[in-house]
C-alpha cells in the first residue's frame, strides 16, 4: 500500500486556517481539527489522479472532485509538464524519475481551500533492455540511468527540445565532455553494442564516445572523421560512407561480437571489418567512459540523444529498432 500525507489551507476572506490531517500539530495553542469556522460555501479542494505510480515519459491525468461555475483552479506539478495549470483537468507527463507533490487551490467567492499531497506520484526509471550497461537519455539531466549515478560534464549542461527519442537532447559546446568515473566500458574482447543520436556539423575530428587507455588494441573509440562515423581501437578500425555532418539528426552504431566490428548509420550496414579479433580494450589501462571526447580531446560539438552501451553485439533488427524511434 502506498501512503502519501495530505494536508489543507482553507482560508476564509481574510482569516487563513492551516489543517493537517495527519498530524496532532496545534495552531495558536488549540489542535487544528478543534478549530471552529464556518466553512460553508468554500470549494472543494480535492481531486483525483488517473494512477499515482509511472514510468518515466508516461502521463498522469488529474481531476478535482467537482467542477462548480466560478472556481478557479491552481495547480502545481513540480517536476511535471506542465509544472503548473489553471485549467479543471489537466494531463500531466513526467520525464525524470523521482517522487512528487502535487497541490490544487481552488478559489470562489466565499474563500479558497487549498489542498497539498506530499509523496503522491512516483515516477520510476523507464524499463530497459537488461543487456543495457550505460545509457544517457538527457531529459534536463545527466543521469546515468543503469548505474542510478549523476555523471559530470566539465561545463554548464544545456538541454535542447529537438530530440529524435522523448523530448530533450543534450548540446555539446566542443569544449568539454561527460565522463562517467564509476564505469570503465566494456573491456578485453568481449562483445557489445555503442549507439547514440547525434547531430552536428564538425569539420574536425570529433568522439561520440570512448574508453581505454592509448595504446595498442587497448582503446575503443568512436568518432566523426568528421564527414563519416568511424570506430578504432590503435591498430585497426573501421569507417563508414555515410554522410553524417550535415547538420541532421543521425542515428550511429557499432557492434562488435568477438572478431567483427560492423557500423551502422540510421539503421543501416555502413561498414564491416572481420578483422578485429586482436582487440583487447583496456590492456593498457581501464578508463572512465567519456561522451563526447576522447582522453580530454576531440571534442564534440552538437546535439546528442539516447546514448547507450550494451554487452552483447545487438541483431541488425536491434540496430534498426533503436533508429526507428
Amino acid at each position: 500500500m502506498k501512503f502519501f500525507k495530505t494536508y489543507y489551507i482553507i482560508a476564509v476572506f481574510s482569516s487563513i486556517i492551516a489543517l493537517n490531517l495527519s498530524s496532532c500539530t496545534k495552531l495558536n495553542n488549540e489542535f487544528a481539527l478543534d478549530k471552529n469556522m464556518n466553512t460553508n460555501g468554500l470549494p472543494d479542494a480535492e481531486f483525483t489522479a488517473s494512477t499515482t505510480s509511472i514510468f518515466q515519459f508516461e502521463t498522469i491525468s488529474f481531476a478535482p472532485n467537482s467542477v462548480n461555475e466560478g472556481d478557479l483552479y491552481s495547480w502545481s506539478f513540480p517536476g511535471g509538464s506542465p509544472s503548473e495549470s489553471s485549467t479543471a483537468n489537466v494531463d500531466v507527463k513526467y520525464t525524470v524519475k523521482g517522487i512528487y507533490l502535487v497541490s490544487l487551490k481552488v478559489r470562489n467567492k466565499n474563500g479558497a481551500v487549498e489542498t497539498v499531497k506530499e509523496d503522491f506520484i512516483t515516477v520510476e526509471g523507464e524499463p530497459l533492455d537488461p543487456a543495457v550497461r550505460l545509457r544517457f537519455n538527457f531529459e534536463q539531466n545527466i543521469l546515468e540511468e543503469y548505474s542510478g549515478n549523476t555523471a559530470s560534464y566539465g561545463g554548464a549542461a544545456s538541454y535542447v527540445e529537438d530530440a529524435p527519442v522523448n523530448d530533450f537532447a543534450f548540446k555539446f559546446d566542443g569544449k568539454n565532455s561527460i565522463t562517467t568515473p564509476e564505469y570503465k566500458g566494456i573491456n578485453g574482447n568481449n562483445p557489445r553494442t555503442v549507439a547514440a543520436w547525434i547531430k552536428s556539423a564538425a569539420t574536425k575530428n570529433s568522439c561520440v564516445v570512448h574508453w581505454g587507455a592509448s595504446a595498442l588494441l587497448s582503446r575503443a573509440t568512436f568518432r566523426m572523421t568528421p564527414a563519416s562515423i568511424r570506430m578504432e581501437w590503435a591498430g585497426g578500425g573501421i569507417s563508414g560512407a555515410t554522410k553524417i555532418n550535415d547538420d541532421k539528426w543521425h542515428h550511429v552504431a557499432y557492434t562488435f561480437d568477438g572478431s567483427t566490428v560492423t557500423l551502422y548509420v540510421d539503421g543501416k550496414v555502413d561498414g564491416v571489418n572481420s578483422n578485429a579479433s586482436k582487440i583487447n580494450t583496456g590492456v593498457a589501462g581501464k578508463t572512465a567512459v567519456e561522451v563526447g571526447s576522447q582522453l580530454g580531446a576531440n571534442f564534440y560539438s552538437g546535439l546528442m540523444d539516447d546514448v547507450r552501451i550494451y554487452n552483447k553485439a545487438l541483431t541488425i533488427d536491434e540496430i534498426k529498432d533503436l533508429a526507428a524511434k
